[in-house]
């Protein structure tokens, strides 16, 4: 039968390891030749290697795992900020500067707000997670937010939850629901004094205004305004309330100490809310008292007036003929409505007569008129803290014409607080400040433009525009109240339009040792019939500068004083307003505290 093969002997493997001894390793000298072997078979080579990489891959495991949780470890406990899907909120650790008026009374600050944003990546059903949040917050749309995470969309929901609402969601169980901690910048007096305290945009910070100062002002400090939020409100009240009355365009008005040049109040409107101010117009947003250049007429007469003194070219009594017309070169002047007779220099202003300014001027000569006006900041952009300013804007040539026009502020544009601080100068013993918008300025700056005995014939002048001449409606008893009127015809196709005007008054009080320069003005306003149908700074601008002494009075600091005080300091001149002028510093030097009724 068949005989079954026998299988042959497969050869096992071995590997002869030679091996000394440990005799031969301590002396080697002495060893003998002995040699040691040892034989291992391929499984246990098998097996060692295999137990080799076992403990490598144990090694590196152990290595990821220890590096995850000392991440997670220093995550948990805030030692490292974890990245957002989205962009990273304002830092709690570095908060913008408050913003307070001179009395601390709040006007911007930073507020934590809690936001829900929802990952549409981490969500399990888009309807679901967006029905549910619409149970908790009805204001938002669920579909559109639906629409959004179906996309995968990660959704900056609300910014500004409150903490019940925080819980309700966060009670609603939903996966790919986030609260982040972020800032939100506060305005809580919203639009009084809008143009001054200015507001930020996300990612830009403060974009105008004292928010724009505070950009680089860090830290957790106050920034203390200069105005006093209490003299603001009544001012935008006066202003508001005249524009409604006379259907003005827009209108602008300021107060400023005249010692310091503080700025107590500024107002532009129309204005904005800074916590919305999206929801205005850009032109609202626009600071028409720092920014817009007007030609701002007849105020400009005092400037010329207080050159012609302080070169010694004029005294108060010196004549002037306003009878008929002037011609200059192939320009005509004439007055709006003249006394068609000799006026003294104080007529010549207490009457507003462009023909007797005119000449007034012509004697000054435009050398010497243009040093003046650049001496009282009226030929270059002003000194001061807000970034909203901008230059006049200054004739091309400065020839006769241009000399009699801008004696009577025609042909030059300025901002108002252009005007604002350079009348300061000529009723505050003759030293031009630059504005500031900060309060208690610890460097003041200085700049004599016109001697004290100037200046003091000025105030005596400029109180006869009330008494006597085109002003009657800006008396304020008991303050006693200095000032010019001023209405320009506006520009238009290279001419004047006598439909459209700007109506200002810009005064002093009390008049007598002036603390505070006031400007008032409205841009276009409208003729009533209790006006007799007219629309000029002496019925329109003028009573609201009244109003403003009267109701502002109290909080400034201001005390009514009798005739025979005040007609003293007017008579006596440099004396009596050297006194007053002491008084009036110390007075700055005090608090301003809110008297009780």
């Amino acid at each position: 039968m068949f005989l079954r093969k026998s299988k042959k002997a497969k050869p096992a493997a071995y590997v002869i390891a030679e091996a000394e001894t440990a005799v031969s390793r301590q002396r080697p000298e002495t060893a003998t030749a002995t040699v040691h072997v040892r034989a291992r078979s391929g499984r246990q080579r098998q097996t060692e290697r295999a137990k080799t990489r076992i403990l490598m891959c144990a090694v590196v495991f152990v290595f990821v795992f220890a590096s995850l949780g000392v991440r997670l470890a220093f995550i948990s406990f805030g030692q490292i900020k974890a990245e957002a899907p989205h962009a990273a909120a304002p830092s709690l650790e570095a908060p913008r500067a408050e913003i307070t008026d001179r009395n601390g009374t709040l006007l911007a600050t930073d507020l934590p707000m809690i936001s829900l944003e929802v990952a549409g990546q981490e969500i399990w059903d888009a309807h679901e997670t967006a029905q549910k949040l619409l149970t908790v917050l009805p204001d938002i749309d669920a579909v559109e937010l639906e629409q959004k995470l179906r996309r995968g969309r990660y959704v900056d929901l609300r910014g500004n939850l409150t903490p019940a609402e925080r819980q309700a969601v966060f009670d609603l169980g939903l996966p790919g629901i986030h609260f982040a901690t972020r800032i939100k910048r506060f305005y809580p007096q919203a639009d009084l004094a809008a143009h001054i305290v200015g507001h930020e945009e996300p990612g830009k910070g403060g974009v105008m205004g004292m928010e724009k100062v505070a950009n680089d002002w860090r830290g957790g400090r106050t920034m203390r305004a200069s105005i006093d939020i209490r003299v603001q409100q009544i001012v935008e009240d006066e202003l508001a309330a005249a524009m409604t009355k006379f259907s003005a365009k827009a209108g602008w008005a300021g107060v400023m100490d005249v010692a310091t040049g503080e700025i107590i109040a500024l107002a532009s409107l129309p204005d904005f809310d800074p916590n919305a101010p999206g929801a205005a117009a850009a032109d609202s947003r626009r600071n028409r008292a720092t920014l817009d250049q007007y030609e701002l007429g007849s105020a400009f007469k005092a400037f010329t007036a207080a050159a012609a003194l302080e070169e010694g070219l004029a005294g108060e009594a010196t004549n002037y003929d306003a009878r008929g017309s002037l011609l200059v070169a192939d320009h005509r002047i004439t007055d709006f409505h003249g006394e068609n007779r000799i006026l003294t220099l104080s007529e010549v202003v207490q009457f507003s007569s462009n023909i007797g300014i005119a000449r007034v001027a012509a004697e000054l000569g435009p050398k010497r008129q243009r040093d003046y006006l650049g001496k009282l900041g009226l030929l270059t952009r002003l000194t001061m803290d807000l970034p909203e300013r901008r230059a006049p804007q200054l004739p091309d040539r400065w020839g006769p014409v241009e000399t009699a026009t801008i004696a009577y502020g025609h042909g030059i544009s300025v901002t108002p607080l252009h005007l604002l601080t350079a009348f300061g100068a000529v009723v505050n013993g003759g030293d031009f400040h630059d504005p500031t918008f900060f309060a208690d300025p610890k460097r003041v700056s200085e700049r004599a433009v016109f001697s004290s005995q100037t200046s003091t014939v000025m105030r005596r002048i400029l109180r006869r525009v009330i008494t006597d001449g085109t002003a009657s409606y800006a008396e304020a008893p008991g303050y006693f109240p200095i000032g010019k009127t001023a209405t320009a015809d506006k520009p238009s196709g290279g001419g004047y339009n006598r439909n459209t005007r700007i109506a200002s008054f810009v005064g002093a009080v009390p008049g007598y040792a002036p603390r505070y320069a006031i400007l008032v003005s409205l841009d276009e306003p409208q003729p009533l019939k209790e006006t007799w149908g007219y629309a000029t700074a002496g019925w329109t601008a003028a009573p609201v500068f009244s109003r403003i002494v009267a109701r502002a009075a109290p909080f400034l600091g201001l005390a009514p004083v009798n005739e025979a005080t005040a007609l003293a300091a007017f008579v006596s001149g440099g004396e009596a307003a050297d006194g007053a002028s002491a008084s009036r510093k110390a007075a700055i030097a005090a608090p301003i505290v809110e008297r009780a009724p």
